[in-house]
């Protein structure tokens, strides 16, 4: 291999690389008009895979660093790609219900579908075409992700892995260094409860206290006749001065201040 062509290989890696990092419809552009090829993490399809098979090729990618699936490119017998467009963009909601079967719920959410038309272009060949783009992301503290039910292509509770640019069932050698990933996060699902358990929990806690004491539980008898007969309800001094629901926004605002400090920061 000559250096120019080892520098032109380095050079299309990069742009893919920006491509996957922040896509745009530029750097799309960009990718498909220098035939960048495939790559362990992008691959092209002319069209949208059937459900079960195209799950298994999410999977691979979710178990093997991420990747980019991009639909609406076909491969010439040369290898050589080719942009030819999809007919329609499939509604993304759709994708998601048809994919939920076979994609574990915690890696579902973390997969993000772009659509990309060209009306406009210097790219002659883009000219009028749409596209569609799947990022999958790189979750090393939850891999491997296993696929949950059989399908044509795809089975129940197997491993899929990137081999090269295919998609194959995982080796024991490819598991276990996805189980060293994993480990090196120093990451414990076993700590790991879903926010709405968090929060039924409290609710329970906070139900096995009363707010308001009733006339026979006072110690101070004027209180408790007070209450007996003009039927006062008073604040019991046990129940934490901050109620259950004034805990909930209050978290509501800190939760909406961390996203506001993660935007500023990808802004920076």
């Amino acid at each position: 291999m000559t250096q120019k062509s080892t520098e032109q290989d380095k050079h299309l890696y990069e742009e893919f690389a920006r491509f996957f990092e922040r896509p745009s419809r530029d750097r799309l552009r960009d990718l498909l008009k220098n035939n960048i090829g495939e790559l362990p993490g992008c691959d092209f399809k002319r069209e949208l895979p059937p459900y079960p098979k195209f799950s298994k090729h999410l999977l691979g990618f979710a178990n093997s660093g991420g990747g980019v699936i991009i639909l609406g490119v076909s491969q010439n017998e040369d290898n050589s790609l080719e942009p030819t467009g999809l007919e329609k963009l499939v509604d993304k909601a759709e994708i998601t219900g048809n994919v939920r079967k076979f994609i574990p719920d915690i890696l579902l959410p973390q997969i993000h579908i772009l659509d990309f038309s060209y009306d406009a272009t210097e790219y002659n060949a883009i000219k009028g075409k749409k596209f569609q783009v799947v990022m999958i992301p790189d979750d090393p503290k939850h891999i491997p992700f296993v696929s949950k039910s059989d399908g044509d292509g795809v089975r129940a509770q197997a491993i899929y892995v990137r081999r090269g640019t295919s998609t194959e069932e995982s080796a024991y050698e490819e598991l276990q260094a996805m189980l060293n990933r994993r480990l090196e996060t120093r990451y414990s699902s076993s700590r790991e409860l879903n926010l709405q358990t968090h929060i039924e929990q409290l609710k329970i806690l906070y139900n096995q206290i009363d707010r308001y004491s009733t006339a026979l539980g006072f110690f101070n008898l004027g209180e408790a006749l007070t209450s007996a007969v003009f039927g006062k309800r008073v604040a019991n001094p046990a129940y934490p001065k901050e109620d259950f629901e004034s805990f909930i926004v209050k978290m509501i605002a800190q939760k909406k201040k961390r996203i506001e400090d993660e935007l500023d920061l990808h802004r920076a």
